[in-house]
């Protein structure tokens, strides 16, 4: 967290200008890409660089996770989201 406050203010990132490999882990954020602010571009960055770290049987929790979120109603989301939004402060 310091780092990123000592880097600056983040930028925008073209899509074309992310590593192939960040390019297939966020795809499903492509078609918005340009209209996200360059804070979130960062965060997305930043959970795909972690997600790389994971070992597989990680990587496999974190699927199942999103499996289960994507099967939530846009309300129970919403309220998770808030939830987890919360926490963060």
């Amino acid at each position: 967290m310091l780092a990123a406050l000592l880097a600056g203010p983040a930028h925008a990132e073209s899509w074309q200008n992310l590593s192939p490999r960040e390019r297939e882990l966020l795809q499903p954020y492509q078609r918005n890409w340009d209209r996200y602010p360059p804070e979130q571009q960062q965060r997305l960055r930043h959970g795909a660089q972690r997600y790389l770290e994971l070992s597989p049987s990680q990587r496999e929790g974190v699927r199942q996770q999103q499996r289960r979120y994507r099967e939530l109603t846009p309300e129970e989301q919403r309220a998770l989201r808030d939830e987890y939004r919360g926490r963060r402060r």
